[in-house]
């Protein structure tokens, strides 16, 4: 599976390639270094983000998990081999993804993607190989995909060498590990809205603007 999702250069992009802003709920511009949420799209977002468990034997949690009973982590977004925080997050663009916290057992908390021998799936965690010990990792980078409508978009993810990419969507493999885990997919995306922390903490999360198929 995984290899079918490496080889397909960017089929998951065709019909979505245009170079526009990312915006949050409340229809702002996602600004590098500022804190987010990341929930399911859905009218009215306000649980099920991401969040970290540990997964099989690791002995530190390192691997990120969708859970719909919990907030989740925030995370902030970084322009790739950029530190300029001054200008605003693009679609189809290359992003270095990170949650605000972390464990101690892990020096960075920056998003990567590790092929998992158990599934086999590429599955996102974070940590270094050190982490990940026996497990290849994946050289590539993070981008947001725009969806066709309202404020819901995809994560992408696209090799360094080859330049080939796939979707991030959701799968569950075992009911223990406390959540679904986001992989590389060709199958069903992981359609999530981007909510302000300052929005969240004071309640203040908008609706949705346009429609939604979550089928799409």
């Amino acid at each position: 599976l995984l290899f079918a999702i490496l080889t397909n250069p960017l089929f998951a992009f065709s019909n979505n390639n245009a170079i526009e802003q990312v915006l949050d709920t409340n229809g702002n511009p996602l600004i590098p270094g500022d804190e987010y949420y990341i929930f399911p799209a859905s009218d009215n977002p306000k649980t099920g983000g991401l969040t970290l468990n540990k997964i099989s034997d690791a002995e530190c949690p390192v691997t990120v998990l969708q859970n719909n009973a919990t907030r989740g982590l925030p995370v902030k977004f970084t322009l790739s081999g950029s530190n300029n925080t001054g200008n605003n997050i693009l679609t189809n663009t290359d992003l270095e993804i990170e949650f605000t916290k972390k464990p101690n057992c892990v020096e960075s908390s920056k998003w990567i993607v590790f092929v998992d021998d158990f599934t086999p799936q590429g599955c996102v965690g974070i940590g270094g190989p050190e982490n990940h010990l026996g497990l290849e990792i994946l050289n590539g980078k993070f981008l947001i995909v725009r969806h066709a409508s309202g404020y819901v978009y995809r994560f992408g993810f696209c090799l360094d060498v080859s330049g080939d990419c796939g979707l991030l969507g959701l799968n569950t493999f075992d009911s223990r590990e406390g959540g679904s885990r986001l992989i590389l997919t060709i199958f069903n995306s992981y359609n999530v809205v981007f909510v302000d922390v300052a929005s969240v903490k004071s309640g203040r999360i908008m609706p949705l603007k346009g429609g939604f198929d979550a089928s799409v």
